[in-house]
């Protein structure tokens, strides 16, 4: 009997990835990414989201770089939020009420903690973030810590907006804030690469 079997995608991938597995790891990037539209089965909504991306010491390139993984939260302290489980977990404590008010995300770039690396759909991805355990040494941070917020990019500030790789400016760009912004000028493209990698209460 003749039989036709499809298969899934083979990953593929010209970049190394963080290998599945809990590392210790430290936040150098926090970017806001403004208001972006959510379109799940028709229903449309509109969510202020940031990026945030750790590199991982013991997980290096071929030139011993170390490796980078990112996760899309909502920028949300809501209890049951990815952001709000994942802070409070890292953090080791609860938000108070005062916190919930407001609570500066900038603060977690160059901040350490242990991340548990779980495999996703196509990548491995970011499970649940830690503190990083009592007594635990880390690397001396590689990367340049970076903070971008959209507000800067608004007042025309663009230098760390061109130190962003293009696919995330590009995600940048398509926010509600800068809907119908001339964006002739978004920056100098030959800036970034074109890739998002990948004390217990610090903060």
């Amino acid at each position: 009997m003749t039989s036709i079997v499809a298969k899934g995608g083979e990953k593929s991938s010209s970049f190394p990835s963080v290998s599945v597995g809990i590392h210790k790891a430290r936040c150098i990037k926090v970017i806001d990414l403004g208001t972006q539209k959510n379109d799940y089965q028709g229903n449309v909504s509109w969510k202020r989201q940031v990026l945030v991306i750790w590199e991982t010491p013991d997980q290096t390139d071929d030139n011993s770089v170390p490796l980078t993984i990112s996760k899309f939260y909502t920028l949300s302290l809501h209890e049951k939020s990815n952001l709000g489980i994942d802070l409070t977990s890292w953090r080791g404590r609860a938000f108070s009420e005062t916190e919930k008010k407001g609570f500066d995300i900038a603060k977690l770039a160059g901040k350490e903690c242990t991340l548990n690396v779980i495999q996703g759909n196509k990548n491995n991805k970011v499970g649940s973030v830690m503190p990083l355990a009592k007594g635990d040494k880390i690397a001396e941070q590689y990367h340049t810590s970076v903070v971008f917020d959209l507000k800067d990019f608004q007042n025309g500030k663009k230098e760390v907006f061109n130190q962003l790789s293009e696919g995330i400016r590009n995600i940048i760009l398509r926010s509600k804030e800068l809907d119908g912004l001339d964006q002739s000028d978004n920056g100098d493209e030959n800036n970034g690469s074109n890739t998002v990698g990948q004390e217990p209460v610090p903060f």
